[in-house]
This record gives structure tokens, C-alpha cells and sequence, in this order.
């Protein structure tokens, strides 16, 4: 059974404890989720909050069909996605400044302590399409399995296998990596989900 069932019951009542409830479970999650996807802290804030909002106008339309948070992500990586389409037609999408990146659960001296890695990835899934960052965020930084990420992307699981090889792929090239079975000149830009 979904623990977060009576959750999903109270939003659907428009109860505002729900909501409270459901943000401190998944704020966190949803807000890192954001950050990964949109690359800035101040967007990340924005489209965290408009993520809850909608979740409260939307409650009703959640039929259990799928666990509560794989319908909470949907709509985060769906909302997300919308928001760069939307800047990408915009101006173009300029990459964020390395220092407007920000691990939302690092403390401040350990931010200041950042890999390499870690500012490496955040730059190259900038360049990534959202389609191929939403994918790789969900897969290699959430470690969604490939049935939770189906779930969440509304796609067959073999799609999303296939997806997921042309973004890492994408990843690699960008990298200015050789995409063979000789050693990564670089470090592997995909850190172990923590």
C-alpha cells in the first residue's frame, strides 16, 4: 500500500494540513528535483512552489494508479521541462554561471568545498536537452529504477532504456569524451546518488 495514500485523500479534500504534510515529506525531494532540472537555485525556488500549488489544485485528479510520489514527480519533471521549453524559446538558453548552481542540501562550507565532478555534471546537463536531463537526473542523481522513471515519464520501459543510452551518450560527447570501450579521459561525471 502507498504510504502516502491518506496524503493523496486530504489534498483531494482540499485539506491545507495535507499540504503541509505532503511538503515536508517531498519539499525537499521536489525542490532538489527542480534544482537538477532547471539548474538555478531562484528557478529551482519558483518552480518548487508552483510544483505544490498545482499538486493542491490537482489532488482530485490522482487515481492511484500510480504511487502518489511517482505522480508528485511526474508533474515536477513535467513542470520543469515546461519551464525551460518555455526560457529555450524565450532567449535561447544560456547556461547558468557555476556559481548560481547550488546543492540545496549542502551545508555552506561544504558548498564552497564543491568537486569538480559535481560543477563538471551540473554544466553538461545544462547543455542537455530537457528530455535527456530529466531522464538522466531521474536514472543517475534521484536513482529512480527504469519501471519508477516509466511511471513517471509515462513511457515504456524499453523507451526509456533507450533514452536514457542517447543521453548518456549526449553526456559523453559533451564531455569531449570517446564514446568506446577505452577509459573516460575524464572522471565520470555521474556521481553515486547519496
Amino acid at each position: 500500500m502507498d504510504p502516502d495514500q491518506e496524503l493523496a485523500a486530504g489534498l483531494a479534500r482540499r485539506e491545507l494540513g495535507a499540504l503541509h504534510a505532503t511538503y515536508e515529506r517531498h519539499g525537499e525531494r521536489v525542490q532538489r528535483l527542480c534544482l537538477r532540472l532547471l539548474g538555478r537555485s531562484a528557478d529551482a525556488e519558483d518552480a518548487a512552489q508552483e510544483v505544490f500549488l498545482r499538486l493542491f489544485e490537482r489532488a482530485a485528479s490522482f487515481d492511484g494508479r500510480a504511487r502518489f510520489s511517482t505522480w508528485l514527480h511526474r508533474l515536477t519533471v513535467n513542470l520543469c521541462l515546461h519551464r525551460l521549453e518555455k526560457e529555450r524559446r524565450r532567449v535561447g538558453r544560456s547556461l547558468p554561471d557555476a556559481d548560481e548552481l547550488v546543492d540545496p542540501g549542502a551545508a555552506p562550507d561544504a558548498e564552497l568545498g564543491r568537486t569538480e565532478a559535481r560543477e563538471t555534471l551540473a554544466r553538461l546537463l545544462a547543455r542537455l536537452s530537457g528530455e535527456h536531463r530529466a531522464i538522466l537526473v531521474l536514472r543517475e542523481l534521484e536513482g529512480l529504477s527504469y519501471a519508477e522513471i516509466a511511471a513517471t515519464l509515462e513511457l515504456p520501459v524499453g523507451t526509456v532504456m533507450s533514452r536514457l543510452a542517447r543521453a548518456r551518450g549526449e553526456l559523453v560527447r559533451l564531455a569531449g569524451a570517446r564514446p568506446s570501450d577505452e577509459a573516460c579521459p575524464i572522471p565520470h561525471p555521474i556521481p553515486e546518488p547519496t
